[in-house]
């Protein structure tokens, strides 16, 4: 008998969804089929043994105000259960956020086809909301109410750190496995740049503090280092003139979306990250921030409390800041004292020492047992 597939589900860029990729990949070297459902905004390369099942993004619809926004959200939701009807999984592992109406739809086809529903928690979706329209706003406060619903129909659940595994406990009483987002390998590389070469790797959304990052460039004396600002998002448009201007100022800023390979690589050649992530829970972890240290490269990172310590320790494995004099502060110490990098950058390699794949065989590998 043919075994039934695991449908991986991120109802977001599959290009920028690293953590789902992994999950794909990881399920298709136990042996298992497994679809990948998302958006393909970019391209990128497919893991060995998964299969692909893009979604339409709707996205000209939603630009039509709040009934459009109703309406995309809708035909996602009836787009993603028929695609899981159709391909009649075993087990449906899902990203959250976005929570709606992702969770509703797995949760509603996982039900029908008698599967195992595995929700993944990088974030909480009402506290991204809360981003846009406020903590105490009634549909936020709606958002959390379903959230919290659907949390308690899923059968497992994985989450991104200690601190959300503590939240969830508390706040919807369920449990989930940490899984901690690892490096797929380790790379080794030293730069003979004579200038400093910092790299922020960005996805230039609302939890990622961008403005924060030029102002401290503009109060900055430390333009012998050159910044490598790397993605793309819905804000970096609008923070385009700020970027040309402390350019004319003579700061070397370098902008653009790399190919997976190409990013992958220039990491190992950098001297420092940095990490603009503000949590808008203060639950989650910075995924770009494992990038930079599977390259043993040191970060310095906005300081936004919560499960940080568990990533980033301040003067062991990088630098921590709060604000933009901060910040500043930092850069110009750097440019002075290059020479505080290099003991990082050996504490990262002794500390980091454990791969995806292997942490994905401990934690989550024992879920997806007998599911057939």
């Amino acid at each position: 008998m043919n075994q039934r597939p695991v449908a991986v589900v991120a109802v977001g860029d599959l290009a920028r969804s690293p953590r789902m990729l992994n999950h794909a990949r990881e399920l298709a070297r136990t042996g298992r089929p497994v679809w990948l459902i998302g958006l393909r905004d970019r391209d990128f390369d497919l893991p060995d043994g998964v299969r692909l099942a893009p979604l339409r993004s709707w996205r000209k619809i939603g630009a039509y105000g709040l009934g459009g926004a109703a309406a995309r959200m809708g035909l996602t939701g009836f787009q993603l259960l028929t695609v899981l009807l159709r391909r009649r999984p075993a087990a449906v592992l899902v990203q959250n956020p976005p929570t709606f109406p992702t969770l509703l739809a797995a949760w509603m086809a996982a039900r029908f086809l008698r599967a195992r529903l595995v929700i993944d928690w990088h974030n909480y979706g009402y506290s991204m909301l809360a981003l846009r329209l406020g903590a105490g706003h009634t549909v936020t406060r709606l958002a959390a109410r379903h959230e919290g619903w659907m949390a308690r129909r899923a059968d497992r659940h994985f989450c991104v750190s200690q601190a959300m595994q503590a939240d969830l406990a508390s706040r919807f009483g369920v449990r989930a496995d940490v899984l901690y987002d690892r490096p797929l390998a380790y790379l080794s590389g030293t730069s003979d740049n004579p200038r400093l070469l910092a790299v922020c790797p960005a996805g230039w959304t609302a939890d990622e503090d961008m403005p924060l990052l030029l102002d401290a460039l503009e109060l900055s004396t430390a333009r012998e280092i050159e910044i490598l600002l790397t993605g793309d998002g819905p804000l970096r448009a609008q923070l385009e003139p700020r970027i040309a201007a402390l350019r004319a100022a003579g700061w070397q800023i370098h902008t653009g979306f790399l190919s997976e390979k190409i990013y992958r690589s220039l990491l190992s050649f950098c001297h420092f990250g940095l990490s603009m992530h503000r949590s808008s829970s203060g639950l989650d972890l910075a995924m770009k921030v494992v990038d930079l240290f599977a390259a043993g490269v040191p970060v310095c990172a906005l300081d936004y409390g919560g499960s940080l310590s568990e990533q980033v320790s301040d003067g062991h494995t990088g630098f921590l800041f709060r604000t933009a004099p901060d910040l500043a502060t930092l850069l110009e110490r750097l440019q002075r004292e290059p020479s505080l990098l290099a003991p990082l950058r050996e504490r990262i390699r002794g500390a980091w020492d454990t791969t995806w794949s292997e942490e994905w065989r401990r934690v989550a590998a024992p879920v997806f047992e007998g599911t057939s």
